[in-house]
């Protein structure tokens, strides 16, 4: 029988999944295991020489011990990526030939070379929607947990270069043929919100809150008022989800759509302002604004009508939920799914799940509320988004807790935790709060720390929806030490 198709993920982070089969494990026992992987996905031809391998992973160490520690790695790799694997067996995806190690060909796929090749066909012969979901598709840092390591930046500086490639090549399809002025400013600009939203996804806040600023000062020269408009209600969303709602509602406030404005770019200030005022916890306010954002989007004709749409519905669930008006939430994001899904935004589709996982969980219908998660984390991950990601691995950690499947749940909570660890802010408090609602029955004290730093942490994200899971999970911590035996 054929072995099960082996998918490593680099972009957002690394994991293995696989078609079928045995589940894998998400937290490696040997760090080196992990890093003897992530070497051959990223090698020419996924081929290394023992060697290069030790260099990198024992280079202080004597040939016979780095010899030793290499063969515990690769034992530990085999089984981690195949644990069905006998003691003795031939791995249908980790091979020795000689001196050379491989990941087989036929059994193994590496999202680096399909995101690269799907690149090089857009460059080649597409058309603006190739070159868009080429660009889409590049979105999540190369292993954000080894931003510094020096043997991933060939592969950082050769995918940085595709993004560049795509990005210029979407300039180009955007400037008017036969004729026509051309504001090279405001192509520029337009280059730089596509840049910024693969930044905000991936996690990057202040790095798009410059980039997102600087197309809005291009369109201000340019005199465009439109274009402003739509600049400043991305600002606006990365600034509620990095610096807080005074400084989003600020710039939404400085840049309002003209009374004539395009459907489409009111729908985009409406939804900002929503998102924002729900991160701060105006939640009604927010309601009114997302369905201000729906009407308008579903007058919008364009190419980002079923973006707005699905993201308006979502939004209202959102609202809905956190004002405590659970029997109304579920209609608007049931509505979200078929707008969300015509996008072709994985991302976008993850979010809408993601929603409709948390109406089913406050409904008490677990079962459910984790099928939806399931989904979501998929996407999630499939679009590069290691913020979401992380996000999506606690909520599926709490629930596995409230179905007393503690081992699941402690293995999402941990991954979670080790994913969120680089970007901090709301994201960590998050993964903290449920590592230790996961930790708390068994270790209260440890718990305690968790929250404690994830206090700090929602503090700094200034999320009120975070803050307030925090304030939860104490109040459930100090009830069960109070607890009788």
């Amino acid at each position: 029988m054929h072995p099960p198709l082996l998918r490593i993920r680099l972009l957002g982070g690394f994991r293995t999944t696989r078609e079928g089969g045995a589940p894998l494990v998400e937290r490696w026992s040997r760090p080196s295991a992990r890093t003897l992987v992530k070497l051959l996905a990223l090698a020419p031809d996924h081929a290394l020489h023992r060697e290069q391998i030790m260099a990198v992973c024992w280079p202080h160490a004597e040939l016979r011990a780095a010899l030793g520690s290499l063969r515990v790695a690769l034992h530990t790799a085999r089984h981690a990526l195949e644990p069905e694997l006998p003691p003795r067996g031939a791995s249908a995806y980790l091979s020795g030939d000689g001196d050379l190690l491989r990941l087989v060909s036929d059994t193994v796929r590496v999202d680096t070379d399909e995101v690269e090749a799907l690149a090089r066909r857009a460059l080649g012969s597409g058309g603006r929607r190739e070159l868009a979901h080429a660009l889409e598709a590049l979105t999540g840092e190369l292993l954000p947990e080894d931003r510094h390591a020096p043997w991933a930046e060939p592969a950082r500086r050769r995918l940085a270069r595709h993004r560049t490639d795509l990005r210029r090549a979407l300039a180009d399809d955007r400037r008017p043929h036969g004729g026509g002025a051309v504001c090279p400013e405001a192509d520029a600009a337009r280059v730089r919100l596509d840049w910024a939203l693969h930044l905000d996804r991936s996690g990057r806040y202040e790095e798009a809150v410059t980039v997102v600023r600087e197309a809005l000062r291009s369109y201000e020269r340019a005199g465009l008022r439109d274009a402003c408009a739509l600049a400043a209600a991305r600002l606006a969303e990365v600034l509620g989800r990095s610096r807080g709602a005074d400084a989003a509602l600020a710039a939404l406030g400085a840049h309002p759509p003209a009374p004539a404005a395009p459907d489409d770019i009111r729908a985009a200030h409406h939804m900002a302002r929503s998102a924002v005022l729900s991160y701060s916890g105006r939640y009604e306010e927010g309601l009114a604004a997302a369905r201000a954002a729906e009407r308008c989007a579903a007058a919008a004709r364009g190419p980002d009508h079923p973006v707005l749409l699905a993201r308006s519905l979502a939004q209202q669930t959102v609202c809905l939920g956190l004002s405590g008006r659970s029997d109304e939430a579920a209609g608007p994001a049931e509505s979200a799914l078929a707008p969300a899904a015509e996008s072709g935004d994985r991302a976008l589709l993850a979010t809408v799940l993601s929603v409709l996982r948390e109406t089913e969980r406050r409904a008490g219908r677990h079962a459910e509320a984790l099928a939806y998660g399931r989904r979501a984390l998929a996407l999630a991950e499939q679009a590069g988004r290691p913020t979401a990601t992380a996000f999506e691995r606690a909520n599926l950690a709490e629930l596995h807790l409230l179905l007393g499947e503690r081992a699941d749940a402690e293995r999402l909570a941990l991954a979670s935790a080790e994913l969120a660890e680089p970007f901090g802010g709301t994201a960590l408090a998050f993964a903290l709060t449920a590592l230790a609602r996961v930790r708390g029955g068994a270790a209260p004290m440890e718990a305690v720390r968790l929250l404690e730093r994830a206090g700090r942490c929602a503090q700094d994200g200034g999320h009120l929806q975070a803050i307030d899971e925090v304030r939860l999970a104490w109040a459930e911590v100090v009830a069960t030490r109070r607890a009788p035996p």
